[in-house]
């Protein structure tokens, strides 16, 4: 019969009761830990479930465990609270204190079923992510635009390349997350990601990641008459596309510019996200452990490290009093990964398990969803700006129509107006379109840029982590 063990709220197992009298004796567990097997009523600490239940005649008083003080029975020879055999003589303070300690094991974090479910669903998640930043629409020249649909009549290779590819990935990663576990899923990940970086850098028309975006109207817009005109002319909505990343110009920001920090700031995010996230399902991994160190004092770097703009943690300063909103979307940002990188110095062996890998889930989030704090406000910013360019283009075309016809005297001139207007963009149509064509194209740079960066940690993670084996005993029940 299989025993549940919880402790700090956290549960492990189920475990057999050899198991657990192992891992009570080498100090994995706790006679004070709650365990609870079937048809016991409630949780009760492993010391009294181990001890037996009410049907078993009490213990013999007087006679009691040397090392722990548990009662015992006058036939048994090893203590079920603490496995100590009686037979084994008890090891003095002072020697206890000179001997080494043999290396603790940790129980897994989690039970088989639920690391492989949280492991597929970590890359289904980011296979959805890339084919969502291949598919999603891009709005330009006033309609939507769906680069992956006719990808053939983009005509330069690098485009259809940037198209294509992360949607092929995408959907790789959607059938990995059920075919493949384990190391042979990772060595496939990575070799698709060492693909795509490589293609990237050899070509910089690639990695600027460019789409074709509004920058203004093509033709400028006529003022108003100032009298009535026998043919109304209605102006077209016309803008002027251009290729350029769009998503860098807005943030003000280019990679190419700073390589070096960059690089840095690669080497920290990746150090953190496969460090974090591999103790997270294997919390005794000294590999792993290795890798957060790494990433975190990779990022700490990043932050301090001067460069030709300054200190970023200077530049994040400076740009609380020019530009408030990105200033604080990079504070935030700064602090969270920080706090990623501290939470990773302090995960030590010494804590307890639960404690551990708390620490471990808690910096991977931090990492991860700091990337959107200075995205969030600064792209905020920009769909405000460019609803309300787009409403004044809407009404200064309106009012272009509308002076055409002068001072309405007829039901006819009245009617003939009306079908004017209506071949016209209202302005606030102008502002919906603007604000749903904005956000959906912050939320594909989003998902393209994040998804190509998660890609090889994933990889990476999945290779260290390995295929886990069933605990003994795991039965499939058949509904």
């Amino acid at each position: 019969m299989k025993i549940h063990v919880s402790r700090d709220g956290q549960q492990f197992g189920p475990y057999s009761p050899e198991d657990v009298q192992k891992y009570l004796a080498e100090g994995s567990l706790l006679a004070s830990d709650l365990g609870w097997m079937e048809g016991e009523a409630d949780w009760v600490p492993l010391s009294q479930l181990m001890g037996g239940s009410g049907d078993e005649p009490p213990p013999v008083s007087g006679i009691s465990c040397p090392k722990c003080g548990a009662s015992l029975d006058l036939d048994q020879v090893v203590c079920l609270s603490c496995g100590h055999n009686l037979d084994d003589p008890i090891e003095e303070p002072e020697t206890a204190a000179v001997a080494p300690k043999e290396k603790r094991k940790v129980p897994p974090s989690l039970t088989y079923e639920n690391e492989m479910a949280d492991r597929s669903s970590f890359v289904n998640s980011v296979g959805w992510g890339l084919v969502m930043a291949s598919l999603l629409p891009v709005f330009g020249d006033g309609q939507w635009n769906v680069p992956a649909w006719k990808f053939w009549e983009l005509g330069q290779w690098q485009l259809m390349f940037s198209i294509l590819a992360p949607v092929v990935v995408g959907f790789t990663l959607i059938i990995l997350a059920t075919a493949l576990h384990g190391r042979a899923r990772g060595v496939v990940i990575m070799v698709f990601a060492l693909m795509i970086y490589g293609v990237s850098f050899s070509d910089s028309q690639i990695s600027s990641l460019e789409l074709a975006t509004p920058v203004e109207d093509a033709e400028p817009i006529p003022e108003p008459f100032k009298k009535e005109q026998s043919t109304v002319k209605i102006p077209e909505k016309k803008m002027e596309l251009k290729e350029k990343n769009v998503f860098y110009e807005k943030m003000d920001f280019d990679p190419g510019d700073h390589f070096l920090s960059v690089m840095i700031f690669l080497v920290g995010w990746f150090g953190l996200v496969v460090g974090a996230k591999t103790r997270y399902y294997r919390i005794e991994s000294f590999v792993a452990y290795i890798i957060a160190q790494i990433g975190a004092v990779a990022m700490i770097v990043f932050w301090v490290m001067p460069g030709d703009s300054g200190m970023p943690i200077v530049g994040v300063i400076d740009f609380l009093s020019s530009n408030l909103l990105l200033g604080v979307g990079l504070l935030v940002m700064m602090l969270m990964q920080i706090g990623a990188a501290v939470l990773c110095f302090i995960n030590t062996l010494g804590r307890r398990p639960s404690q551990m890998k708390q620490f471990s889930n808690t910096a991977v989030m931090l990492v991860i969803t700091s990337i959107a704090m200075p995205v969030l406000p600064a792209w905020g910013k920009v769909i405000w700006d460019e609803c309300k360019d787009d409403h004044e283009r809407a009404k200064k075309r309106l009012a272009y129509v509308e002076s055409q016809f002068g001072t309405i005297y007829t039901g006819n001139e009245a009617t003939r107006q009306e079908q004017a207007l209506n071949k016209v963009e209202k302005p606030y149509n102008a502002v919906i379109s603007a604000s749903c064509g904005w956000l959906m194209n912050g939320v594909k740079y989003v998902a393209w840029i994040g998804g190509l960066m998660i890609l090889l940690p994933l990889g990476v993670i999945e290779i260290i982590c390995g295929t886990r084996e069933r605990e003994e005993g795991f039965i499939v029940q058949q509904q």
